[in-house]
């Protein structure tokens, strides 16, 4: 289509025959019709006009006016998308529970298992249980205390991210957890306190600005439970590892605010002084050491304060010496590691041949060259278990209807084939986890690779008390599921 003007509106791929957005669009420059969308409360309406536009053809200008309306458009969506949340999880969060007798006893054991629509909601949508349950909240926090937050959202005048800054932040307001009637007044009036110092930041500001002016609404609102706020967050200080690309990983320290600028004034001072010599991770010569930038200076110099601290501890608790120096020895580096290997690489890897690629377990794939380096460093104590895929030792997996408890062998066996909970989209580590009979024991089922499979605690319970049933179970850790709604999944263990 062509308007008016000669200029084209519509894009190439686009059949316009609505005739309401025909007389919409027709006669309008992209520049125009951007102009009038700018002005209008985000619609099915400005949606579909949005699309008639050819992006490829977009002025830089007329570029940056599309993102703009396209922003309001995509926040005023993920609005209706959240209104859907209530009824597919329940405005308030269920709780089933259950009472079961303990075998062998009079003993009664109660369950309760919370959010039980999270895994449908979860498993439909391919989300992590944790990013479904904050969708949930989220929700409900928006059709509740968080309304006036809700409808910014809806007029495109915040963003999703904005939304979430907020969110956060009420849940470190007192009466949150809305347990009676006297906790949800509490909470209703913090939360329209805080919109009301917040959102004005938020709808002109960025996320960064109005995280920061969250952080001052909360200590105005609740000052006096800052001590508390800041015992209660001490339960979530961790240290963990996640894993990136090109044998790099980020460790992460979650930890008090002055610790964590304690850690980093020394790492900072190590890294500066011209008499540390960064080294591999801390126990070997750095390749190019010389000319190594800061930021590979400063993780040189955290590796090196940890591994030297763990190894002055070691020698102190072993009674030993210090060097006459009064220095502490180099650390020798231990690595425990599974490795998930088949047959040819193993056997290459004795003759002293590297190339392949070998599952280091709790991290992923990884070269076989990195691997023979670890048993070639005199530096590093390898403690290696290795789970070879290829069946070389005869012993027996299949244990039939002979016995209930699940071998050891088998337990290893299944841990290592299934790596994560089989709850479709759980990220549950197996070992971690509960060693499950798809088709129950007392039913028939036998104690065999087909019909085993890893359950963390959570789809454990649901499995067996809420309606979802694993309706085929394969001995390559592949299974069926057939949610209480209906609903057919399929899961398949990550490859080994």
């Amino acid at each position: 289509m062509e308007s008016r003007a000669g200029v084209a509106v519509v894009a190439p791929d686009r059949v316009v025959d609505d005739p309401v957005l025909v007389d919409f669009v027709d006669g309008l420059t992209p520049g125009g019709l951007l102009g009038m969308l700018a002005g209008m409360r985000p619609s099915a309406l400005v949606l579909d006009a949005l699309m008639t536009i050819d992006r490829a053809a977009l002025s830089d200008v007329d570029a940056v006016a599309f993102l703009q309306v396209h922003q309001r458009v995509a926040a005023w969506w993920a609005a209706v998308g959240l209104e859907a949340v209530i009824p597919a999880a329940a405005a308030e969060p269920l709780v089933e529970e259950f009472t079961l007798l303990v075998p062998g006893s009079d003993e009664e054991r109660r369950i309760r298992i919370a959010d039980v629509r999270r895994e449908e909601l979860g498993a439909a949508l391919r989300l992590p249980a944790a990013t479904a349950q904050d969708r949930i909240d989220t929700a409900r926090l928006l059709a509740g205390p968080l309304a006036a937050t809700a409808a910014a959202l809806a007029a495109g005048e915040v963003t999703d991210r904005h939304v979430a800054v907020i969110v956060e932040a009420a849940g470190r307001l007192p009466g949150r957890g809305m347990r009676d009637d006297t906790e949800r007044a509490t909470f209703t009036a913090a939360c329209a306190d805080l919109q009301a110092r917040v959102l004005p930041t938020a709808r002109k500001a960025t996320v960064s600005m109005t995280r920061a002016a969250a952080r001052r609404a909360v200590l105005a609102i609740d000052a006096a439970g800052e001590r508390r706020r800041r015992r209660e967050a001490r339960c979530t200080r961790d240290v963990y590892v996640c894993d990136e690309l090109d044998g790099i990983s980020t460790l992460i320290a979650r930890m008090s605010t002055e610790a964590a600028h304690a850690v980093m004034t020394a790492v900072d001072a190590l890294a500066h002084d011209d008499r540390f010599t960064p080294t591999t991770d801390g126990y070997g010569p750095a390749e190019g050491s010389a000319s190594a930038t800061m930021g590979e200076r400063r993780v040189e110099a955290l590796a090196a304060l940890v591994l030297r601290a763990h190894a002055a501890s070691c020698v102190n608790n072993d009674g030993g010496e210090r060097g006459g120096s009064g220095e502490v020895p180099a650390p020798q580096v231990r690595a425990h590691l599974d490795l998930v290997i088949d047959l040819p690489t193993l056997l290459d890897l004795a003759a002293g041949v590297t190339g392949g690629v070998v599952e280091l377990r709790g991290s992923g794939p990884v070269s076989a060259d990195v691997v023979g380096d670890l048993l070639a460093d005199p530096e590093v104590a390898v403690t290696m278990r290795r789970l070879v895929t290829d069946p070389v030792t005869g012993h027996l997996l299949d244990y039939g209807r002979r016995v209930y408890a699940v071998p050891q062998r088998l337990r290893d066996f299944i841990v290592a084939r299934d790596r994560v909970c089989r709850f479709p989209g759980c990220r549950r580590a197996a070992a971690r986890s509960q060693i499950d009979h798809a088709h129950a024991w007392n039913d028939g089922g036998d104690t065999s690779p087909g019909n085993l499979g890893a359950l963390c605690v959570r789809h454990h319970q649901l499995k067996t008390h809420t309606g979802w049933r694993i309706t085929d179970s394969r001995p390559d850790g592949s299974c069926t599921w057939t949610s209480p709604h209906g609903r057919v999944y399929e899961h398949e263990p990550p490859p080994v």
